[in-house]
């Protein structure tokens, strides 16, 4: 067992009831693989059963055998089947487990008496096939799930430790959930912080993206609070830990992400909605629940009366009613019926795969067929998740071009000796280094920017020059000179040169490629688009494009903007990128993070986008709409098969041997028939797919 699934497994868990899961999980393909193959034995000398009987010693030999195949596969895999049918009959609902059960049980009684009483075929086959299917089918949503959770475990551990400052001024690693009101912790510069609390000594940047979604760090200082989630940039902080609450209430009830001491931290409700959503029962699940409320009684309903029908009106015997009555339960295996969604969905997820989209589980195809309304997030899922330079305004004196090309040279070799987003972006901007700049010294100022000594031997002479680089309160005397720092573009950054104002450099976010022709198609086609962003200040060219954009939204306030459409009887799917959308995910009927988001977002998302490549968003909405109405195909002709065999099984025509291998012929036949539409389909996507291509790529990029 993984790290991952023992600590699942564990009392301490995220819920008892994902240990049925990791059971379900370990070794299932090597008893599942067992399973078949004792199956595929039982068929081959089923039907030379039924062909040819035995004589003899032989008979009991050969029908003990098949006996105990099915028993043997009953008991390799068919715990997790009693197990469900059990709890359905407790909780008095219908399921598809009655079904599978109630099948089962018919082909098992009827092969039992057909070997006592030499009377008659025996499908003790059947018992096995349905075992198998059913437990292969039970083991894959549980594989999802367990993986699921196994990384919101990863992602709480990840936030589960800190470094508290002792009374002696030594710093210790204990765990949160030990951390009590009256303990001081430190995060040194780069590091995570991992309580929620008010920083008491010390100022940086804190970089918040992941938690609100604001992409400029942010500076915070002594008497303001920090959560946890996120990171301090450049400063050594120290903080009074207290999270929403006091914490005396609850303890440790959120699977270790909680404190004892200090209460709940923001980010714990966010793991533990991600948690619940990935325990409720999917839509398909749902609808087959629904199914079974009428179907299964109907199928017993049909069975009882066959055999009374054909017992006690016709008068043809207790045998003959009986083998009626059995190929009634045969014909109305839910092989069929359950084979006919998963061919088809396996086949749409691959082709989403083609399309970078990589899906969960299947549930995410049939969400994403049903999509009216798509949400996203902005930093880092519409925009790139780096920083970069949209604009230098010079001061008067910096007019000439030279002076102008050494003062970013400048900047770029001072920010290249710093470890800060926005320092990247200066950098990257500068160009390449130049041997006509050499820095002397940098000196960080947490929260403000940096003071840096800058020789130079040429343009601007060859001496020593101060530059000071950040908010502009750094600039000390000249600190009023160019503006009130605000705006709406983006991020203002102000270069100082020997005490006087030089540059102001404003950065902002890059949106990513082809985003307007994203957009565009998807409003093309009938899709609600809104924008969900923490960004209090989300930029103008958003709504230029016919976009509603919510700006300065919190977690708690994206999950409740979901759920105001779910209830206005909107399909949302949300696309995000940080672990403060993780919870909006979770809520909406679909979800896709980006590839190079937070874990948690990728681990509570349904889907992933490989590539980051959002434009291929409309293609993948066409093709599972395309593979939904398949699936709906498929189910409609299994119904059909199953209310059509069982009418001519109670009549009397269809023998239950027939009935074994009709049951047979009609998987394979769905199997075939999903395939086969799914390949047509992407002929068809393949086409469609080269089209859009050209017309959501165009050269311009972004807004």
């Amino acid at each position: 067992m993984s790290d991952d699934a023992a600590t699942l497994a564990s009392p301490g868990g995220i819920e008892p009831g994902l240990q049925a899961d990791q059971r379900l999980v370990d070794r299932a393909w090597l008893r599942i693989g067992i399973g078949l193959a004792v199956t595929g034995q039982a068929m081959v000398f089923s039907l030379g059963v039924n062909i040819t009987a035995a004589e003899g010693a032989g008979y009991w030999v050969v029908h003990g055998g098949l006996m105990a195949s099915a028993l043997l596969v009953l008991v390799f895999l068919g715990g997790d089947l009693a197990g469900s049918a059990w709890a359905a009959i407790r909780e008095r609902r219908v399921s598809v487990d009655l079904l599978f059960l109630v099948t089962l049980l018919g082909a098992l009684g009827g092969s039992l008496v057909s070997t006592l009483t030499r009377t008659g075929p025996v499908y003790y086959e059947v018992v096995a096939i349905l075992v198998v299917v059913h437990t292969t089918g039970k083991m894959l949503g549980a594989r999802s799930r367990v993986a699921a959770l196994a990384g919101v475990e990863a992602m709480r551990r990840r936030y589960d430790r800190c470094r508290v400052l002792g009374g002696d001024g030594t710093v210790r690693d204990i765990a949160v959930r030990d951390v009590t009101a009256e303990d001081r912790v430190v995060v040194e510069p780069g590091d995570e912080i991992c309580v929620d609390g008010e920083i008491l000594v010390g100022c940086g940047y804190v970089e918040e993206t992941a938690l609100t979604g604001e992409w400029r760090p942010v500076s915070r200082g002594p008497g303001e609070r920090v959560m946890a989630g996120t990171r301090s940039v450049d400063g050594r902080l120290v903080i009074r830990p207290g999270g929403e609450g006091d914490g005396r209430e609850g303890e440790g009830e959120s699977g270790g992400g909680g404190n004892r001491g200090v209460g709940r931290r923001k980010i714990d409700a966010i793991f533990d909605a991600v948690a619940q959503a990935r325990l409720a029962p999917s839509r398909w699940q749902r609808q087959a629940d629904r199914l079974m409320a009428w179907f299964l009684p109907l199928v017993v309903s049909v069975s009882l009366g066959t055999f009374v029908v054909w017992w006690w009106i016709l008068e043809a015997g207790w045998d003959r009613a009986l083998f009626n009555a059995m190929a009634v339960l045969l014909v109305a295996c839910p092989c069929a019926m359950g084979l006919a969604t998963p061919v088809a969905v396996w086949g749409g997820l691959a082709r989403l795969a083609s399309f970078g989209v990589v899906a969960r589980s299947g549930d995410f195809l049939d969400a994403l067929a049903r999509v009216d309304t798509v949400c996203f997030d902005k930093t880092g899922t519409l925009s790139e998740s780096r920083v970069s330079v949209l604009e230098w305004r010079f001061a008067d004196a910096w007019s000439e071009e030279e002076r102008r090309a050494w003062l970013r040279a400048a900047v770029a070799a001072a920010e290249r000796r710093v470890e800060h987003p926005v320092a990247r972006a200066l950098a990257e901007a500068g160009g390449a280094p130049t041997g006509g700049v050499r820095v002397s010294r940098v000196t960080p100022v947490p929260g403000r920017g940096l003071v840096a000594e800058v020789v130079s031997a040429d343009g601007a002479g060859a001496r020593t020059r101060e530059l000071r680089i950040g908010e502009r309160s750094l600039g000390g005397a000249d600190a009023s000179a160019d503006d009130d720092g605000s705006d709406p573009a983006g991020k203002r950054i102000h270069v100082f040169v020997d005490g006087l104002h030089a540059a102001c450099v404003t950065l902002g976010e890059t949106w990513r490629e082809g985003l307007t022709a994203t957009l565009a198609a998807l409003r093309e086609a009938g899709v609600i688009v809104e924008v969900l962003t923490g960004d209090p200040h989300p930029p103008p060219d958003l709504q230029a494009a016919g976009v509603t954009v919510r700006g300065g939204l919190s977690p708690e306030e994206k999950v409740a903007r979901v759920q105001a459409l779910r209830a206005e009887g909107r399909t949302v799917l949300f696309a995000g990128d940080g672990v403060n959308d993780a919870a909006a995910m979770s809520a909406a009927q679909a979800s896709i993070a980006m590839g190079g988001g937070s874990e948690l977002a990728r681990v509570s998302a349904m889907a992933v986008f490989a590539g980051d490549e959002l434009r291929w968003l409309p293609d993948a909405m066409r093709m599972a709409r395309a593979v939904a109405g398949g699936v709906r195909g498929n189910l409609l002709f299994a119904a059909s098969y199953n209310i059509i065999g069982m009418a001519l099984a109670a009549g009397g025509v269809l023998h239950p041997v027939v009935a074994a291998l009709l049951m047979v012929v009609s998987s394979v036949w769905v199997s075939g028939r999903a395939l086969r539409s799914s390949r047509s389909r992407e002929r068809s996507s393949g086409a469609e797919g080269q089209k859009s291509k050209t017309a959501v790529d165009p050269d311009s990029q972004g807004l």
